[in-house]
């Protein structure tokens, strides 16, 4: 404001430093050329800024010298430094950066295709949930006589209900609920866009929340910040220390995954345990791909006992 009415200097923008250059140019590319929305790019930068940190410290003049050796112990190097998606997610990360290179010309080398594969092997584990007291139990401890207690109230239902994905909470707005319809919109994964309705507990949240809870703003986001500025979250992690928050006020405990999506996975538990089939379940959770789903089918321990063969012996 201060600025506006002349009464200081214009804001100086500190100069550019050379990997900073190289980040917004790479930027560019992702979205004019690639096509990829603005949350996946962002996924991209910190393996970048890493990478060029350790094999090109030298800004855009050295780029032309990385070589396939330097890729390779980097990926060797950092292989093991996190769980073996996101190592994949850091391979995934330099091959689009490698081809945008070679791409631009600013490396003669087609250096993507040296990028080494991360081993991991798909429905190698169980989806971690809750049962459905401990999802009930998390959603009693949220304090409704305040004003925070109905927001987080209305934002576990979410979760909880519907399945929604945090950054699919973080961006609804008020224009995406059709009250006389009663359905919301959601923008999901891969500029999706699904229509759900709207349980009648989860309405009756939202209701309450916008009525004596959320703060006077012209922020057209459904859930806001209590506290100023009263603007929408920037991201989906604002959801996920929410719903952290919620399981670590009734001390639950002993879950590998502690944030929203373990009440998108109780969510289908649950469901898979009532009668619902893999693909109800996945029409739900709004799957693109039926493998996705599949995940689910090995908490139903019953179901599987069927499948079993005899044990030498006659014991089963």
């Amino acid at each position: 404001m201060l600025r506006e009415e002349g009464a200081i200097a214009p804001l100086v923008l500190p100069p550019l430093t050379p990997h900073e250059r190289i980040f917004k140019e790479f930027d560019a590319y992702l979205r004019s050329e690639r096509g990829l929305a603005p949350r996946s790019i962002v996924r991209h930068l910190p393996v970048i800024r890493r990478f060029l940190h350790e094999v090109c410290s030298g800004g855009a003049a050295a780029l032309c010298k990385i070589n396939q050796e330097d890729v390779i112990r980097y990926v060797e190097r950092h292989a093991q430094d996190w769980s073996p998606g996101t190592g994949k997610a850091m391979c995934w990360s330099l091959r689009a950066f490698l081809r945008y290179l070679h791409h631009r010309g600013l490396n003669a080398r087609p250096l993507a295709d040296c990028v080494p594969s991360m081993r991991r092997w798909k429905l190698a584990t169980l989806p971690t949930y809750l049962p459905a007291a401990q999802v009930r139990k998390a959603l009693d401890g949220c304090d409704r006589e305040t004003v925070m207690g109905r927001r987080d109230y209305a934002i576990l239902l979410l979760l909880a209900k519907l399945g929604l994905r945090a950054d699919e909470v973080a961006t609804l707005t008020l224009d995406d609920i059709d009250w006389r319809a009663s359905e919301i919109l959601v923008r999901a994964k891969g500029r999706q866009r699904a229509r759900m309705p709207i349980p009648p507990d989860v309405g009756a949240a939202i209701v309450a929340y916008l009525r004596n809870g959320r703060p006077k703003s012209s922020c057209r986001r459904l859930f806001v910040r209590t506290l100023a500025p009263h603007v929408g979250f920037a991201s989906g992690c604002a959801i996920t220390m929410i719903a952290k928050a919620a399981l670590d006020r009734v001390g639950i405990e002993g879950c590998a995954h502690r944030g929203a999506h373990i009440f998108r996975h109780s969510l289908a538990t649950e469901l898979l345990r009532s009668g619902a089939t893999l693909s109800e379940i996945g029409q739900l959770l709004r799957h693109e791909n039926h493998d996705t789903t599949r995940i689910y089918a090995k908490v139903d321990i019953d179901a599987l006992r069927t499948l079993s063969l005899p044990w030498p012996g006659g014991v089963q």
